[in-house]
């Protein structure tokens, strides 16, 4: 009797094991199934995209280089087009189409930059800003470009002191940075790198865009100073930080150094 249970046991195991050697070879044939992801992103060279937190420019056709802007970087920019992106920044002004050189362009551009050194002096700069800001104001309004720029009056009963605004905001920036005298950095397609927008050997360059990023409300340009910090805390500069944005938006632009529409975000 024990014999047959001993056999018994056996023809179990055996059968168990059997069985489990069976399901091997099922197990052997299953197969890793690998999904075509396809060829992926191209890189950020390959594409030209931007780096997170860097702003494009472009360069308008038929346009010259704005004085005020890096003559390098203007070299390396890319032509507009319509499939550049709507928050890169058009540089270029005075078009030379079919019809010739816009030469009110140049010289609204000229005078602009002729007020601006001039500008910077206390004893009547001020009064020189304000007399050349009211004659861009009319060029603009025939301008298509420019017109949907034209600041509203301001909301102050005075004058904008442009003169004390942009001194202090200035002073402010050298000394909190007195290392960096650029104050609007944008990507270089060519260098693939962050430079300066302007032209640093222009001190009315830098004068003007002194409290650009925080002036224009774009939180995406310069060295992203608060506009109170640059003010040095002072509540008359603040207060014409909102009566100048408008205004300054439209020099830089007469200029040839456009946001993408009047004191838009930059994403």
């Amino acid at each position: 009797m024990a014999q047959d249970k001993t056999a018994t046991h056996r023809f179990v195991a055996t059968l168990a094991m059997s069985s489990l050697l069976g399901l091997l070879p099922a197990a052997g044939c299953v197969s890793t199934e690998f999904i075509n992801e396809g060829p992926g992103q191209p890189s950020e060279k390959a594409s030209g995209a931007l780096p997170p937190g860097s702003v494009g420019v472009c360069k308008l056709p038929l346009t010259k280089r704005p004085a005020i802007v890096s003559p390098e970087l203007w070299d390396h920019a890319k032509s507009c087009n319509a499939r550049t992106p709507p928050s890169y920044l058009r540089l270029g002004h005075a078009s030379a189409g079919a019809a010739g050189q816009d030469l009110e362009a140049e010289q609204q551009a000229a005078r602009v930059l002729a007020a601006l050194p001039e500008g910077m002096k206390v004893e009547g700069g001020n009064n020189l800003m304000t007399s050349t800001i009211r004659s861009v104001r009319t060029y603009a309004a025939r301008n298509d470009v420019l017109r949907d720029r034209i600041a509203r009056e301001s909301p102050l009963e005075h004058v904008c002191d442009f003169t004390y605004l942009l001194n202090t905001m200035t002073a402010s920036r050298g000394r909190i940075e007195p290392d960096q005298p650029c104050t609007a950095e944008v990507f270089d397609p060519e260098l693939r790198r962050n430079v300066c927008l302007f032209d640093v050997s222009r001190p009315e360059a830098l004068w003007l865009t002194s409290g650009w990023d925080c002036v224009t409300f774009t939180g995406a340009l310069g060295n992203e100073q608060s506009c109170y910090r640059l003010c040095g805390y002072d509540d008359y500069c603040a207060r014409q930080v909102y009566c100048a944005a408008g205004d300054l938006d439209l020099l830089l632009c007469t200029l040839g150094v456009c946001l993408p529409e009047p004191r838009a975000a930059l994403r």
